[in-house]
């Protein structure tokens, strides 16, 4: 099952955290698309990393506009992701434009759409979000409700009770997930000179409260009269729309109110937990408010969270002063602190497990199914990352499979159905293949109808090391019929398989060699072998032609036909571009710094241009492809100038970040002697959130700082051992080090707090 995540606002992120969490505890392959209709840093980017989760996969960049221009700019951008990544079931939470695009596109492609939120109704079809709502739930699949109102209202309006789910409100997982957090890092209370339990908050940004110059005056009028009777500090987050509208109508606002730009989620918590009543205009803080127990003033005539009215959280004022005065009368008197104890209706912090629990189970279980047999048999030479998933869907499929290797421990591991490594649903998969008698392993080839060959490629001296490749051709070539097929799955270069046919000329034998290339990642190595489209080289067409039919048993993208030359360029070119565009980042840095600018900031309104995806600069690559791919692909060329030259500069780029290290050290120390000084490395995996550090761009930093005769000490929560002392932990590191440096952007460095000076090689 493959999921995709959309998400467009402040309140969605927040909302969908605890699912984006939930998906990767429990291993599903899923996908972030934002589409940044909130345009500002402060209103949305920030709380990836303040909530520590992933960067959206895809930005989509839209931005502000008016409501069918903006959806329409988000369709535009959402449907090609959409028909790329083919998930199972799109979910899209809330009631914003982002939400009505992101379901439309999907429904249009036939994809399932799950909307959490749904069934919520204010009856104010003024209100754009109204719409929005009515239209998603009846595209929706999967529907979401909060509680029985909303399931009841999606029942009333004709939707098939078995799409309908009361589960419940994510908000209050996020909101428990981070509440002891946000205690113990905001310091929002005092950088705004505040006492628990003594302020008043606002936020106020809806149309029809702020675009109105009347309406804005009679909402300030309503806060005047508040603080004439409390006298308390009111404070207020403002909104940018907000601002701007003050700014227009070219109003002065009273001392009492502090105004603040749009804070994180953390400190947010923080000044909703601790203010004596909260005015809002907002629907997911009136949940909020209900769920910590502060008495909620509603800046709106309506609500689509008529639970927290029931419970005696939340009442109704629009801009009515004297009604906003009776509700702060009623909640503050002394003589009436009963008033301020309800029963919470929003959900009990497992809603995400929840919904998953439902999309999961609401899809067919094919491990139970018995596999039919197509009487053909494969071998399978390599058990590897790619080698034994390939041979696992293969035996699946209804091929008989043998899956050879040398190493006997991984053989008899796999006779006994299990998994020699870790790789999201391969485990369950070998069960069943090897309990019905469809996959075997053995340290032999056996006679088979076609030979599947799935060995490493290493790099050696800048060229491709093909001795496993020819190896593996030639114990085919000794069991091997004439009229048979070998595909070659294993990342070669260009014309290696032309020479694998001439070796089994040379044997003399005929066979039809095929090039297939892998192209998948570790952690979702079965979804994208099965989803991702496929490209098959071959000399003949009767060859493409079979092939194609053993591939189309298990893959659900499409399939390509070419020649053997072509197909072997293809996957090299797709890391060689990835090379090259980041070697174009790691050099802007270099000029940035020369100019004095923020290369982060440069890219980032760069990449504001629609025809512009300029990636970020990094410590180096690292990997097992992006940085030797590119080799194979002109090592036996004479062109090819430019992807040498980005590989040099990508080569180069560990040193200068430690240089740079190093040079914070002699400021930091006020020495230019370095020996007997302290660096501390966080993150020595070659990519976030994996154990594997081949070709890390850590061991070149490692040793430039060796070689300046500094001590170093790493920390990395997936690396057990390597080249040097491990810290237990970012503390325990940084309590150590005089300077550190982040080399690997893994997760749990998303929101560091450290006290020792840090170079950020991924900022």
């Amino acid at each position: 099952m493959k999921i995709g995540i959309i998400v467009g606002t402040r309140p969605e992120i927040i909302k969908m955290a605890p699912v984006i969490r939930e998906c990767k505890k429990r291993g599903i392959a899923h996908f972030i698309i934002h589409s940044n209709q909130h345009y500002s840093q402060e209103m949305d980017s920030i709380f990836f990393k303040e909530l520590e989760l992933p960067a959206p996969d895809y930005n989509l960049g839209v931005g502000s506009g008016l409501h069918s221009n903006q959806t329409g700019n988000i369709l535009i951008e959402m449907e090609p992701i959409l028909l790329d990544e083919k998930p199972d079931v799109v979910l899209v939470q809330g009631d914003t434009n982002t939400v009505l695009a992101g379901a439309l596109a999907a429904s249009k492609l036939d994809i399932k759409v799950g909307h959490i939120e749904a069934g919520l109704r204010s009856y104010d079809r003024t209100m754009p979000e109204e719409t929005n709502r009515i239209l998603t739930d009846h595209m929706s699949e999967y529907l979401f409700a909060v509680g029985p109102n909303q399931h009841a209202i999606l029942a009333k309006e004709g939707i098939d009770n078995e799409k309908i789910f009361t589960v419940g409100n994510t908000v209050s997982d996020s909101l428990f997930q981070h509440l002891d957090i946000s205690a113990n890092t905001s310091t929002i209370l005092n950088d705004l000179e505040l006492e628990a339990g003594k302020f008043f908050l606002v936020t106020a940004h809806r149309a029809s409260n702020v675009d109105v110059s009347a309406n804005l005056l009679e909402l300030l009028a309503l806060f005047d009269k508040l603080h004439a009777k409390y006298s308390q500090t009111i404070v207020w987050p403002i909104h940018p729309r907000t601002q701007a509208k003050l700014k227009e109508f070219d109003i002065e606002l009273p001392e009492y109110l502090k105004l603040t730009p749009p804070v994180g989620y953390l400190d947010f918590i923080q000044l909703q937990k601790h203010a004596q009543l909260i005015l809002t205009d907002s629907g997911g803080i009136q949940e909020e408010a209900c769920l910590l127990g502060v008495p909620c003033i509603t800046l709106r005539e309506n609500t689509e969270r008529p639970e927290s009215i029931e419970v005696g959280a939340n009442v109704l004022v629009g801009r009515d002063a004297d009604k906003a005065l009776a509700a702060a009368d009623k909640w503050l008197s002394e003589t009436n602190s009963a008033a301020l104890s309800w029963n919470n209706p929003f959900g009990d912090g497992h809603v995400a497990e929840l919904i998953l629990d439902i999309i999961t189970n609401s899809t067919p279980n094919t491990l139970e199914q018995e596999i039919i047999s197509r009487n053909e048999s494969i071998a399978v030479v390599g058990m590897g990352y790619m080698g034994l998933p390939i041979a696992s869907l293969l035996a699946e499929a209804g091929y008989q499979v043998t899956g050879v290797d040398l190493n006997e421990e991984k053989v008899a591991a796999i006779n006994a159905a299990q998994c020699p490594f870790d790789e999201a649903g391969l485990p369950d998969l070998i069960s069943k293949v090897v309990s019905q008698g469809y996959l075997n392993a053995s340290t032999s080839i056996p006679s088979s109808d076609t030979y599947l060959v799935a060995v490493p490629t290493p790099h050696k001296g800048s060229s491709c090391d093909r001795s496993f490749v020819f190896s593996a051709v030639d114990a085919i070539a000794k069991v091997a019929k004439d009229g048979q097929t070998v595909i070659v799955e294993s990342t070669i270069s260009p014309q290696t398989s032309l020479a694998v046919e001439e070796r089994f000329k040379a044997a003399g034998i005929n066979v039809d060699v095929v090039h297939c290339p892998e192209r998948a990642i570790p952690g979702q190595t079965l979804y994208e072998l099965v989803h991702n489209d496929r490209i098959i080289g071959a000399s003949s067409d009767t060859a493409q032609q079979k092939v194609k039919g053993i591939y189309q048993s298990f893959v659900k993208g499409e399939v390509f036909l070419t020649d053997l030359t072509t197909a072997e360029c293809i996957k090299l070119v797709e890391n060689t571009s990835r090379d090259v565009g980041i070697a174009f980042a790691n050099e802007l840095a270099e000029i940035c710094q020369e100019l004095n600018v923020d290369v982060y900031e440069v890219i980032r309104l760069a990449n504001r241009h629609p025809r512009v995806n300029v990636l970020t600069p990094g410590p180096g690559v690292g990997g097992h492809c992006i940085p030797i791919d590119p080799w194979f692909l002109v090592e036996n060329t004479r062109a090819g100038e430019f992807v040498r030259l980005a590989r040099a500069i990508n080569d180069k780029r560990p040193s200068i970040v430690a240089q740079q290290t190093l040079n914070l050290l002699q400021e930091v120390t006020s020495s230019k002697e370095l020996h007997g000084k302290k660096v501390g490395i966080l993150g020595v995996a070659y990519k976030a959130n994996v154990d594997d550090c081949r070709e890390s761009p850590a061991e070149d930093v490692l040793a430039h700082f060796e070689q300046a005769g500094v001590e170093v000490n790493y920390h990395d929560p997936f690396v057990e051992h390597w080249r040097c002392a491990k810290a237990d932990s970012i503390e325990q590191l940084d309590s150590w080090a005089d300077v550190l440096i982040l080399v690997t952007d893994h997760q749990c460095y998303n929101n560091l707090h450290v006290t020792s000076p840090l170079l950020n090689t991924r900022a």
